[in-house]
């Protein structure tokens, strides 16, 4: 028996079959009946709609199967992914790769096999629709044709149940995102509404005004935040599924990010450091890379008053580690290990009482997941605070 190979592009393969979602889910009619429809043109007892997982074949949809899924190795759809077009085999006994087959030796006996791959639109073979006997055949044109048609029409159907999850989780962001604004936008500007107004009214005097004005100011500055990061959010979700890879010369990065918060860093008398080596690369999505940078350095000038914040970077085995750290108030070992686990997703007040929502630190936590980075928090009361985020310094092959 000759094993099912192992496609050069695997790793991509797999992303792309994970990406729909399908495997292990339940039975569904419209996948089931072009299983059915596929055994009655091709007049044959057993069909699959199969999926090939990393060790496994699954089948979305079957007839004449008892089992939901069988091993990879021994799969004669393992083999067939490995085509761009129909893969028939007329008489298994008499074939090398499958006359000592398992599965044609024993239980369920094929002799018969013809499989058309399930190409996505960017190329990838995740899966057969295929067709089985137990005695030597060969279909007929009209068969070879239909079989074709059914593909095609599995393959719109894998694409539409994607666009539907897709138009569901865009309904939910849009409800995140109007939710988020009617808290954290509305309630501070109603708040500097109704200061103004009293004061034009003469009901509270000057210095209580300018008292109100300020406290309200931090409230602005952090809807200002808010709203960049909602503004970058929607930006990065826009764009095509795979975020864009390119060479980002990471120490000009930083410097972009440090521009926009110099004033910031000034107010709060605290000394920033960019150690990032002059010439060091990485291949990564740069906006959300930045996004992340900035709202780190957001976070740390938040936390630290008349101290130092530094971003360093270090390079090895093609992983890059970004490094911002702080001199500020430092957390509590249970909210450190609460942030990393990523159950805490409330804002505490920084030094100088500065509001927050948390949407920073989720969405910094949305978007290395979509660019495959990896945070992690490392923090001491009184001392500071160091949150190290890992990137492949080269995207995946």
């Amino acid at each position: 028996m000759i094993v099912a190979p192992i496609p050069a592009n695997e790793s991509e393969r797999l992303k792309e079959l994970y990406k729909y979602e399908l495997l292990d889910s339940a039975n569904e009619a419209d996948f089931d009946q072009l299983a059915q429809l596929a055994s009655q043109i091709c007049q044959v007892p057993i069909s699959t709609i199969t999926l090939i997982d990393a060790d496994r074949q699954w089948f979305k949809a079957s007839v004449g199967v008892a089992n939901s899924e069988g091993e990879r190795s021994t799969s004669f759809c393992g083999h067939a992914i490995m085509q761009r077009d129909m893969m028939e085999v007329n008489d298994a006994t008499k074939d090398e790769r499958f006359f000592d087959n398992p599965l044609v030796l024993g239980d369920p006996n094929i002799r018969f096999y013809a499989g058309m791959p399930l190409i996505t639109d960017r190329g990838y073979n995740v899966g057969t629709l295929c067709v089985i006997d137990r005695v030597p055949r060969q279909l007929t044109p009209e068969q070879n044709f239909a079989l074709r048609v059914l593909t095609n029409q599995c393959m719109k159907l894998l694409d539409l149940r994607l666009k539907n999850k897709e138009l569901q989780q865009s309904a939910a962001i849009q409800s995140k995102i109007i939710s988020i604004v009617a808290h954290d936008v509305r309630n501070p500007m109603a708040s500097l509404k109704s200061i103004l107004e009293l004061r034009e009214q003469n009901i509270i005097s000057e210095d209580e005004a300018n008292e109100m004005l300020a406290m309200s100011s931090k409230q602005l500055t952090s809807t200002i935040n808010m709203v960049n990061n909602l503004v970058d959010w929607g930006k990065l979700l826009l764009k095509v599924k795979t975020p864009i890879r390119q060479p980002v010369l990471l120490r000009k990065l930083v410097e972009d990010c440090v521009a926009v918060n110099e004033v910031a860093f000034e107010l709060k008398n605290n000394e920033f450091s960019n150690l990032v080596d002059g010439n060091l690369v990485v291949e990564t999505d740069p906006q959300a890379l930045q996004f992340i940078i900035r709202n780190l350095l957001v976070n740390a000038n938040k936390y630290t008053e008349n101290g130092a914040i530094k971003v360093l970077a270090t390079s090895s085995d093609g992983w890059i580690q970004i490094m911002v750290s702080d001199t500020g108030i430092g957390m509590e070992a249970a909210t450190i290990e609460a942030l990393n686990s990523g159950h805490k997703t409330y804002s505490t007040p920084g030094t100088k009482d500065e509001l927050g929502s948390g949407l920073g630190l989720s969405l910094v936590k949305e978007f290395l997941d979509k660019i495959d980075g990896i945070m992690e928090i490392s923090s001491a009361v009184n001392i500071g605070t160091s949150v190290s985020i890992t990137l492949l310094e080269q995207p995946a092959v």
